[in-house]
This record gives C-alpha cells, sequence and structure tokens, in this order.
C-alpha cells in the first residue's frame, strides 16, 4: 500500500444506525444530492445501463437500485432514461424504510419503493433486468460483498453496476476541506470522511469481484471513484 492510500479502515456510519434522529434526515439527504450532482453517479449509472441495453429497444426494464437511501438516484436513473426513450421501472430498496420515506415527497419520477435487506432480496431468480446502487459496496467487509455480489447475481438477468468511491488520502483532504464549505449536515461529513477511510481501491473490489461472481468486472472511474460491475449476456 503506498502512502497515498493508506491501508483500509472499517467502521458504522452514523446513518446505518436505525435510531438516526429522522429529524436530520432531510438535511442528510440533501447533502447526499448534492454529492449527486457534483460527481454523477446517477448519470454514470443510468449511461452504464443505456450503453449495455441497445438491444433491448421497445422492451420495458426493472431496475432495482439497491441501499438506495431516499431514492434519490433511483428517481434520476428513471427520469434520464426516460429522456432517453428508454421505458424503465425503477425500484428504490432500503433496508430502513425512513430513508425511503424522507426522500418520497421530493421524488418527480414517482418511483416505486420497498422496505428489502439486499443480502437477501425478496425476488425470484433473474426476476430483474439490472441491480445498480451508489455508495453503498464501501460498506461493508470483504467476505459480506461476496456475499451481496452473488446475491445481486441472483436476481440480475442481465447484470449488475455499483459506483462507489475509492480510498485515496487526497479524497479524504479534499472531502475534509470541501465537506466543511459545502454540507450543511455534520452527519453526513462525518460519514463522508469515514466513507472514504473505508472504501476499496481497485484492486480489492476486483479480488472481491472475481472471486464473488464469474465474469464481474471493475473498472477506474473519475474522479476517484470504481465501477463493479457484471456485464450482460452475449
Amino acid at each position: 500500500m503506498s502512502f497515498l492510500v493508506p491501508a483500509r479502515r472499517p467502521s458504522k456510519e452514523l446513518l446505518d444506525d436505525p435510531d438516526f434522529p429522522a429529524e436530520d434526515l432531510p438535511l442528510y439527504f440533501d447533502d447526499l444530492e448534492l454529492v449527486d450532482r457534483l460527481w454523477g453517479n446517477s448519470r454514470l449509472l443510468a449511461g452504464h445501463l443505456e450503453k449495455n441495453l441497445k438491444s433491448q429497444d421497445g422492451v420495458p426494464l426493472t431496475v432495482l437500485d439497491v441501499g438506495a437511501g431516499s431514492g434519490h438516484v433511483s428517481s434520476e436513473i428513471a427520469a434520464r432514461l426516460r429522456r432517453r426513450g428508454r421505458s424503465a421501472r425503477v425500484v428504490a430498496l432500503d433496508i430502513q424504510w425512513s430513508h425511503l420515506a424522507a426522500g418520497h415527497a421530493h421524488d418527480g419520477a414517482g418511483t416505486a419503493r420497498a422496505a428489502a435487506d439486499a443480502f437477501e432480496l425478496p425476488f425470484r431468480d433473474d426476476s430483474a433486468d439490472w441491480i445498480v446502487s451508489a455508495l453503498f459496496f464501501h460498506h461493508f467487509s470483504p467476505e459480506e460483498n461476496v456475499r451481496l455480489l452473488r446475491e445481486l447475481s441472483r436476481v440480475a438477468r442481465l447484470g449488475f453496476a455499483l459506483v462507489d468511491i475509492r480510498r485515496h488520502r487526497f479524497l479524504l483532504s479534499f472531502f475534509r476541506i470541501a465537506g466543511r464549505l459545502r454540507l450543511g449536515c455534520p452527519a453526513s461529513l462525518e460519514d463522508g470522511i469515514a466513507s472514504v477511510r473505508q472504501a476499496y481501491t481497485v484492486e480489492e473490489a476486483r479480488e472481491i469481484a472475481e472471486r464473488a461472481v464469474p465474469g464481474a468486472r471493475v473498472r477506474r472511474v473519475f474522479p476517484y471513484r470504481l465501477l463493479v460491475f457484471k456485464p450482460p449476456p452475449h
């Protein structure tokens, strides 16, 4: 491990606590929406889906967004696909219903929502076309992520795509400075720093993906992100 890439430091983030104060959720999710606007995770995922669905023109898609939080990314993916002429039903899934409810009032896309455990999805094999997630992979240990990817692969008929941050000292320093200036919720700043510390490198994520699902891949994404994905079958 180089000086610029410190050892991974796993931790439990504040938002993962079921007792996280409900009154702080709107401000926290406002910060996450800002991060999405700046980094474009929903844009990246929607583009990945569209790029891999050229042979599926005219066929309605079912997309599950796991660890969806408020459902903002789910709504953005649905809106972006719709603007490109894609018919898709995007379902926001999170283990905590309070998170989904916090974003429901601001959902202009009418995204479906369901409380579900991503490690034990209540769906049959191959019952969804695609599964996506944003900033979810880093929450779990390597062994947990092996289980997660296998479960996603079981349910997703065509493939999955998970975008997340990469661990790096520059990103950690940037987040400490810019986060204090731009983020409105102290908990989201604290969790953001914890997220960088426990994020994976491309090499670490690739080892997990290859162990979990044959054919799964990982690629580097600018800036300081990675994409874990299983491409559709040929």
